[in-house]
């Protein structure tokens, strides 16, 4: 292939006899030239050129101010000055800018250009491929570092997941006997709107919450078996908003659907996933004490036209090429979640909700869930800009 070179020259006398040195030297050649800085520019950013070849002082800037527009382009092309008087300091402000190198128009320029343009081209080339050298081990480690990362995560997990297992066995025969003894006295007291009876009922609501815990303890750790139908997404999202609408309303919290009705059917577990969306809406609802607003979306997308974006955050590999999804966002106007947080937010036992707002495994049970179900589920969010969480389901065959 041709070597494209680009002359910037004031002097046509002077470009006429950088032409002739190229042709000479037998090398092959494609020569293009500028007389000014603008026609130069124009010529640099629609490129591209194997090398630049630049008088240092043209009619109204100099070779470092091309030099430093070029930078600030983030334009890498092999750049050497040419110019009549040698001068150390120009030479070394060159250099600076990432001049590849500087000739001086003596009695040995005909003899030296095509050798510096050459040697030029050579270090650009070894740059580049040391740098692309230099990425593929930056990429390799960091792929290296994921996966050592997910498999210490998976050993903590496998062993919470069995520990969680005994503990929750061993925590519910106990709370069992409480109820029944709460059940007992609630039979022996004859007042029934007595302090006591108010106590009894506290104690049993806190029972059967300690008993909801356990059971997203076990779900946690184990893989649960679904009950796989064809089902009526907008059927799931209503039914899940049925059971938090008052709720909703009593927080000052509007809702926005934006769903259509010729939605296909997706293969699911219609309860869990009716979890997954109330553990979502729920956790929408208490980032936003004061009100706020949720919107909720569903609609159909082919695999091809976001494997670009979606499939950097979550694996689809269970995908087929053109296969067809239906995606599910849900979005709040809340405060969003801390940058160093999205990381860990679907971590087990992971709160940002404070001691009182939950245990953390919302999130990690709902994750669970939508892998079994083959899709994927990922967060996005900004301080100040709100929390979109979007579920990606596939599309029940036929």
């Amino acid at each position: 292939m041709p070597i494209k070179v680009l002359l910037i020259e004031d002097n046509l006398d002077h470009l006429e006899i950088s032409k002739r040195i190229l042709q000479k030297a037998g090398g092959d050649y494609e020569v293009d030239s500028a007389s000014d800085s603008r026609e130069a520019l124009q010529k640099i950013f629609a490129g591209p050129y194997d090398v630049i070849l630049c008088d240092y002082r043209l009619l109204e800037v100099t070779a470092l101010d091309i030099l430093r527009e070029m930078n600030r382009k983030d334009i890498d092309t092999p750049f050497i000055v040419v110019t009549a008087l040698g001068s150390e300091k120009i030479a070394v402000d060159m250099m600076k800018e990432g001049a590849y190198d500087y000739l001086i128009k003596d009695v040995l320029y005909s003899d030296t250009l095509d050798i510096v343009i050459k040697k030029a081209i050579e270090r650009y080339r070894n740059k580049k491929e040391k740098e692309g050298l230099q990425k593929e081990i930056r990429e390799a480690y960091n792929k290296l570092k994921e996966t050592q990362d997910q498999l210490i995560q998976s050993e903590k997990l496998s062993a919470l997941g069995q520990l969680a297992s005994g503990v929750a066995h061993e925590v519910r025969n106990p709370l069992g006997i409480i109820m029944q003894g709460i059940d007992y006295l609630e039979n022996k007291i004859a007042n029934k709107e007595s302090d006591i009876q108010d106590t009894l009922t506290m104690l049993k609501a806190s029972v059967k919450r300690a008993n909801r815990i356990i059971g997203s303890l076990l779900d946690f750790s184990r893989a649960a078996s679904l009950d796989l139908n064809p089902e009526d997404l907008n059927g799931i999202l209503e039914s899940s908003l049925s059971l938090v609408k008052v709720r909703f309303k009593f927080e000052n919290i509007n809702i926005v659907v934006e769903t259509k009705n010729d939605l296909p059917r997706v293969m699911a577990d219609k309860n869990k996933l009716e979890q997954v969306f109330i553990n979502i809406l729920l956790n929408a609802m208490q980032s936003m004490p004061e009100g706020g607003k949720i919107v909720i979306r569903a609609f159909e997308r082919e695999e091809e036209s976001f494997q670009n974006d979606i499939g950097k955050k979550i694996p689809l590999n269970s995908l087929q090429p053109g296969e067809k999804v239906v995606m599910v966002e849900i979005e709040d106007s809340g405060p969003g979640v801390p940058e160093e947080n999205l990381k860990k937010i679907f971590d087990p036992f992971f709160s940002t909700k404070g001691p009182n707002g939950g245990v953390g495994l919302g999130l990690s049970i709902s994750r669970n869930i939508i892998n079994m179900h083959k899709g994927g589920i990922y967060l996005e969010s900004q301080l100040g800009k709100g929390t979109k969480v979007t579920v990606v389901l596939k599309i029940a065959e036929g």
